[in-house]
């Protein structure tokens, strides 16, 4: 099992951004106003601290206890092309999900079905569309095709 003292400092920072950027791939999709994006957020750091129990892996549990502690990661700039930022996430995903592979080829499976069960959570946490709350689809399409993608581009089967 793969620790923090596996990776280089600048791997480590590309890992411990992928879960927030996994929630960012569904969040930038569809963005559902202020109440949606904090729903969404709130889901994403959630979903991340509630790793830190069960069964999870020794790599995701680290993550989550360090999440859970207060400490967030560097992350990138978002550019402002919805398909743009929404690519630079899946890629830093794939990358992150690379890197894992490398060091710990037994946990890189469970940390990529990890990142996309962050991103569905991120996309169940709020309606898109309606008004005021009415209305309005739980997972809007841009939703379905950013979750679709990300799970593509990490071979996660659905």
């Amino acid at each position: 099992m793969a620790t923090q003292k596996d990776f280089t400092a600048e791997e480590w920072k590309s890992i411990s951004a992928a879960p927030l950027m996994a929630g960012l791939v569904v969040t930038m999709a569809d963005v559902g106003g202020p109440l949606g994006v904090a729903k969404e957020a709130v889901a994403v750091s959630k979903a991340i601290i509630e790793s830190a129990t069960g069964s999870a892996g020794e790599l995701i549990k680290t993550l989550a206890e360090t999440f859970k502690a207060g400490a967030r990661p560097e992350m990138p700039s978002v550019p402002k092309d919805r398909e743009q930022a929404r690519n630079t996430f899946i890629a830093a995903c794939t990358k992150a999900a690379a890197m894992v592979a490398a060091k710990s080829p037994a946990e890189a499976q469970e940390f990529k079905a990890w990142l996309v069960t962050i991103a569905r959570k991120a996309a169940d946490a709020a309606k898109e569309g309606g008004f005021l709350g009415i209305g309005g689809t739980q997972v809007s399409k841009s939703e379905q095709d950013a979750l679709a993608s990300l799970t593509s581009a990490l071979g996660v089967t659905a």
